[in-house]
């Protein structure tokens, strides 16, 4: 029997975002996909290519409907087109069929308030849990 090791609980959401790994050699430009599920601990998200283990990404996320949870001045739509950035690690890499990949990405750092609105978001849209 598996024992679940995730803090924070999962929303699945599909949507768009870009990421680029950072290293210090000149590196390959930004990468768009799609992510398919998140958290406020980290995502899972499809990449043409694996990524070792470690390895720390810049995530620009489009999170649909989050806007209203943001601190902002201004019309909602405007900090609905913002993307949340954030610096991710890979912490699973696993082959898909199709020759994709499925990279399980944790979280390392986050804006402090773009994290308090992605949590305020997730507890807003979770689907009810059942017990």
């Amino acid at each position: 029997m598996s024992q679940e090791r995730r803090q924070y609980r999962r929303i699945p959401l599909e949507a768009s975002l870009s990421f680029q790994e950072l290293s210090f050699h000149k590196g390959e430009a930004p990468a768009s996909s799609s992510y398919r599920d998140v958290s406020a601990g980290g995502l899972l998200l499809d990449s043409p290519r694996a990524y070792p283990l470690g390895a720390l990404l810049k995530l620009e996320l489009r999170v649909p409907g989050w806007g209203r949870y943001q601190n902002h001045f201004g019309p909602v739509q405007e900090a609905e087109v913002r993307p949340l950035v954030a610096l991710g690690m890979v912490v699973r890499v696993e082959q898909l069929d199709a020759g994709d990949y499925e990279l399980g990405i944790k979280f390392q750092n986050v804006y402090p308030d773009d994290l308090e609105a992605l949590v305020k978001f997730l507890e807003a849209t979770a689907p009810p849990s059942s017990l």
